[in-house]
């Protein structure tokens, strides 16, 4: 679709428009409106009048050094969502709403469709996990199809599926691999159900994601134990962050399964902890270690505000509700850089990478790899095989040593002509 360039003033007044249509708090429009003055400024600068998304990137590295997309911090992540939305308005016509929210109502049009779909995925046993993932996916192409004003589910085409795909731009690789398989179940139930004359699933593209091509992030022990020294274990937010992060380096917990920890889970006379992983659906058991039950004690007695919530960790200020994975992910964190360990662009920097650093160092005391994959609760070793690459002491004894090659000597032994 040719759209014509708005001048930047003109541009940057549509997406604020359309952020509140959407549901974007004030405060958080305001934080996009001081990077788009900026912006403003930039172009001022050099003469230029529209915007595109090479001046953006531009735009970016210049004025923040940004030049990685991955694993920003909250701060940079700002700034480039800003100027994403200002791309994506450019291009599309449109902003969608970055928000999860799962269960909201869909656009009118395909309200029915959308929702008999996804009750027939439940019928044939689609996990809740999925469903809620395929829910969050038609929620954005629902939104989508309302900013393109589709008048009725039968007029839905070629040039509506690839506009909304084109929308995924940017987007992580994950979040582009299980939106289009989401999309391709549905036009082959709206086909096989009749709602759709046609079978769309073929203007769907396929992509491929190799997950063992990925290097984990991790932290060695001595980044580990500099994060949980400098936690201030002298105030209730800091004895329950110590506990939190105990549990992911320790332990390799991830987040989801450390907000769920309730009482019933602590099995203080076998000192196990004992639950079913939210991902898996395994049953796991766990030593409980000196270190993180003291720890565990110390929050429960000293730090935990007064609740009836079965959770072990939550918010201490109101409400007083269990914590959520987001959550933790700004605790890590905020420890990092308190702790002043360097976070290079594109190393991740949340409970996982605890995880991540846990098995590591599992591996360089020669821990098998059964038994890592039991203590991180993997299914298989096929999971717990991709932090080989991160082990760095016993690649060395992978390498082969370089034979010797006379650079300066000629076949018959004497000095070769270098030119």
């Amino acid at each position: 679709m040719n759209q014509k360039l708005l001048p930047v003033n003109d541009l940057i007044e549509a997406v604020r428009v359309e952020l509140f249509l959407v549901k974007y708090k004030e405060q958080r429009v305001n934080l996009y409106e001081s990077i788009w003055a900026t912006l403003v400024r930039y172009m001022e600068k050099r003469d230029l009048k529209h915007f595109d998304m090479k001046i953006g990137l531009n735009f970016l590295e210049d004025e923040y050094g940004i030049t990685v997309f991955k694993h920003l911090s909250s701060s940079k992540g700002i700034k480039v969502r800003a100027i994403n939305m200002l791309g994506e308005y450019q291009l599309h016509g449109i902003v969608l709403s970055k928000k999860v929210t799962i269960g909201k109502e869909y656009y009118y049009v395909v309200k029915n469709a959308f929702n008999g779909f996804i009750a027939s995925r439940r019928q044939y046993g689609i996990s809740e996990k999925t469903l809620i993932s395929d829910e969050l996916y038609l929620s954005r192409f629902s939104a989508y199809l309302s900013k393109k004003k589709l008048g009725n589910i039968s007029e839905l085409d070629t040039s509506h599926i690839l506009g909304f795909i084109n929308t995924l731009a940017g987007k992580s690789n994950a979040t582009v691999y299980c939106t289009l398989g989401s999309l391709r179940a549905l036009f082959r139930y709206l086909h096989e159900e009749k709602i759709l004359e046609k079978d769309f699933t073929y203007v769907v593209p396929k992509i491929k994601i190799d997950k063992t091509s990925r290097i984990p992030s991790a932290y060695s022990k001595e980044e580990v134990q500099k994060l949980l020294n400098c936690i201030d274990r002298g105030n209730p937010k800091g004895r329950r962050d110590y506990a939190i992060l105990l549990l992911a380096s320790r332990l390799g917990m991830r987040a989801g399964d450390i907000c769920a920890l309730s009482f019933r889970n602590i099995k203080w006379e076998h000192n196990e902890i004992e639950f079913t992983q939210r991902k898996t659906q395994e049953k796991t058991i766990l030593p409980l270690l000196p270190e993180v039950g003291s720890a565990i004690i110390d929050y429960l007695k000293n730090g935990r505000p007064i609740t009836e919530s079965p959770a072990i960790f939550v918010r201490h200020t109101c409400p007083i509700t269990p914590l959520m994975p987001p959550t933790l992910h700004s605790i890590v964190w905020q420890y990092l850089q308190l702790a002043g360990i360097k976070v290079p662009d594109g190393k991740k920097h949340g409970p996982h990478a605890l995880r991540h650093s846990l098995a590591s160092v599992l591996l360089e005391e020669n821990t098998p790899l059964p038994v890592i994959s039991e203590v991180l609760g993997h299914t298989n070793t096929d999971s717990t095989s991709i932090y080989l690459k991160i082990d760095v002491t016993h690649l060395w004894h992978c390498a082969l040593d370089v034979s010797e090659f006379a650079w300066n000597q000629s076949e018959n032994g004497g000095e070769a002509h270098v030119l």
